[in-house]
């Protein structure tokens, strides 16, 4: 598997950015639905959000907050966030090993 990284970022309107990688691919995407929990709160203030660099080949916050690359690039081709189950299935489909700690959804409260 190929590493992706990212090259240029911008944010696009609120919590979409739009995210360019080293091959010149080009996606679009709204990250709020995981913007929760004590990593990625402070992320839903579109000031906070917009404070984010370039380092390591991603996009992180000044807490710390990021995602993995591969991972972003999935969901730009996909067109939206997926669920830890469909990421999980795109990635184990494919040779290499699956990205870390890549999607901080809140846990399904149990029936």
């Amino acid at each position: 598997m190929k590493i992706s990284r990212i090259t240029a970022a911008r944010v696009v309107k609120g919590h979409s950015v739009e995210l360019r990688f080293d091959d010149e691919f080009v996606g679009k995407l709204d990250l709020s639905p995981v913007l929760w929990g004590p990593v990625f709160e402070p992320l839903k203030d579109p000031n906070f959000f917009s404070s984010f660099r370039l380092e390591d080949d991603t996009i992180r916050w000044p807490n710390g907050a990021d995602f993995c690359p591969e991972v972003l690039r999935y969901w730009c081709e996909v067109g939206s966030v997926r669920t830890p189950e469909e990421t999980d299935s795109h990635f184990a489909s494919l040779p290499g090993l699956l990205p870390h700690s890549y999607i901080p959804f809140p846990p399904v409260a149990s029936s």
